[in-house]
């Protein structure tokens, strides 16, 4: 017969856990603006990049046809009267496109509310620092750790 397990997490862990969390996102808010800074001028360098290998590519007549297997396929559409070209980024070595960083304290949708995930942090910890319990359970823990 199993019996169940009580698990007991202390509460100066946790606000510990959740003060590093805000600070973590506190230095993320500071940086953003650097990270997309960084990021429009490797967007910059990624374009040239693109275009410079899709010229390459495109010089080479080998490379062109109409099967899907093509490298470069060239699609005809009567209907609308034009020509499309589609590039098989794997098959010519294109280059990868740099990672978009992402708004550190954006609003998101926990549950029914849509806050940001440091307020909710910020709403957990008061709860805690007025606790008079030196431990919570796990399944509280659980719950604040999806946040961290």
């Amino acid at each position: 017969m199993a019996r169940t397990m009580s698990v007991k997490i202390p509460v100066a862990t946790l606000i510990a856990d959740i003060e590093a969390s805000i600070a973590k996102i506190d230095e993320a808010v500071a940086n953003y603006a650097a990270e997309a800074t960084a990021y429009r001028d490797e967007m910059a360098k990624y374009d040239k990049a693109l275009i410079a290998k899709a010229i390459e590519a495109l010089s080479n007549p080998a490379n062109i046809g109409t099967e899907h297997n093509s490298p470069i396929r060239i699609q005809r559409n009567s209907y609308r009267n034009d020509v499309s070209v589609e590039f098989d980024v794997e098959a010519l070595g294109f280059p990868t496109k740099p990672e978009e960083p992402v708004k550190p304290n954006q609003k998101e949708w926990f549950g029914r509310e849509h806050q940001t995930r440091k307020q909710i942090l910020e709403r957990n910890l008061k709860v805690l620092r007025m606790t008079t319990q030196e431990e919570v359970s796990a399944s509280s823990y659980s719950s604040v750790m999806e946040l961290i």
